[in-house]
């Protein structure tokens, strides 16, 4: 069996913390329904992958406000204020130091790729 390569690498990102924030509720909702990323993007009607790029902030995907109600809709909630039951941000924009390790093929390609947030600060 070839050796695995890992890469690791640090990458930084703004985000306005309420997006932040409502990414990570939305993420713990998804996980307390046993729910994959693929099946929430199924029940939301949107791309297989929408709720994985969302969930791994390198990409520049974000919930909008389209997306509250098709999320609202696939946890079965009648109201809307079960669904934004989170905790209201201290800040307006955020940087995440986020600490991104890839995991590459013989080939160089990447196999799958691991995204941690190691420290958040506020933008001033």
């Amino acid at each position: 069996m070839p050796e695995e390569k890992f890469l690791i690498e640090t990458e930084f990102c703004e985000i306005s913390h309420m997006d932040y924030l409502f990414i990570l509720h939305i993420k713990k909702l998804r996980e307390s329904h046993d729910m994959t990323q693929q099946e929430l993007s199924k029940k939301m009607g949107v791309s297989k992958s929408f709720v994985g790029n969302v969930e791994s902030f390198v990409q520049r995907h974000k919930y909008s406000i389209r997306h509250i109600t098709l999320l609202a809709k696939a946890f079965q909630y009648e109201s809307l204020t079960k669904l934004m039951d989170f905790e209201t941000p201290k800040y307006d924009i955020i940087k995440l130091t986020l600490k991104v390790t890839k995991a590459i093929k013989e080939n160089g390609k990447v196999r799958n790729k691991s995204v941690e947030v190691i420290e958040l600060s506020e933008v001033q």
